[in-house]
């Protein structure tokens, strides 16, 4: 069974259909068993659950649900006292949730995926990597971008983690039993400390494993507003429309794959 997992803060009602988009995508291309862990909180709405149990029962696939703020209270109180500024911004508290992964879900290894991502490959490929003992595996931004967006960021120019290893945290696998029981407090505490970090829960994670983490190969995290302007072809890869980068254009191979 494959182990994929989503965080979900729901604030306006426009988040889920976006989680649904990408589970959806996970379901066309693979003929493996699949379960869905959510990651949520009280936003999360009894219609949209029911959204997402008929999605995953139409691919005769599986998902879960874990509200955060139910089992998780200490760390929600924790992190809203620390990061108020933070989770009130551009964003949202669900960022932060994939953090929780270790709290909720203990020992094994899983797949978070951010809601703004395509899957076009079989995401067994992705569940098959071998983590060996690194706690996670990523793509470096340097690749995912093809070497286009990092620029200034505070780890990178306060030397506190590499550029060759700055790693995106849209498409991560997370090996639980390589993770501390107290890293999320200690990764709250750290964006805490250092406040003029611009990506909060990727600065939290590049933080701590930049080096020491396996590195993925591009497909498995390729940006689509790189490959738009270097005009490539759609294929085989985890399409990640960050910057909400999708249309509708159904002329566009990346607004129709969306």
């Amino acid at each position: 069974m494959i182990n994929i997992c989503f965080g979900l803060h729901d604030g306006d009602g426009k988040y889920s259909k976006f989680v649904g988009t990408t589970m959806a995508s996970i379901f066309e291309t693979t003929n493996l068993g699949v379960t869905i862990h959510i990651l949520h909180d009280a936003t999360l709405t009894d219609d949209n659950r029911e959204n997402f149990y008929e999605l995953a029962e139409k691919y005769n696939q599986y998902v879960e649900f874990y509200d955060v703020e139910e089992l998780c209270p200490n760390e929600i109180a924790f992190l809203r006292e620390k990061l108020a500024d933070k989770i009130n911004s551009r964003f949202s508290i669900g960022a932060f949730y994939r953090l929780l992964i270790k709290k909720i879900l203990k020992t094994g290894k899983i797949i978070y995926l951010d809601a703004d991502i395509i899957v076009n490959l079989d995401i067994s490929e992705l569940w098959q990597q071998n983590l060996g003992d690194f706690p996670v595996a990523a793509v470096p931004e340097v690749d995912a971008t093809q070497k286009f967006i990092i620029t200034n960021k505070f780890l990178l120019n306060n030397g506190i983690v590499k550029v060759e290893n700055y790693f995106c945290s849209g498409v991560i696998v997370f090996n639980l039993d390589k993770l501390d029981k107290n890293f999320f407090n200690d990764g709250v505490q750290f964006l805490a400390d250092n406040p003029a970090c611009e990506s909060p829960d990727q600065d939290i994670l590049n933080a701590f494993f930049s080096e020491n983490y396996l590195k993925l190969a591009q497909k498995f995290d390729s940006f689509v507003i790189i490959d738009r302007r270097l005009k490539l072809p759609v294929t085989e890869k985890i399409y990640h429309y960050a910057g909400q980068t999708f249309g509708l254009d159904r002329d566009n191979p990346y607004d129709k794959l969306f």
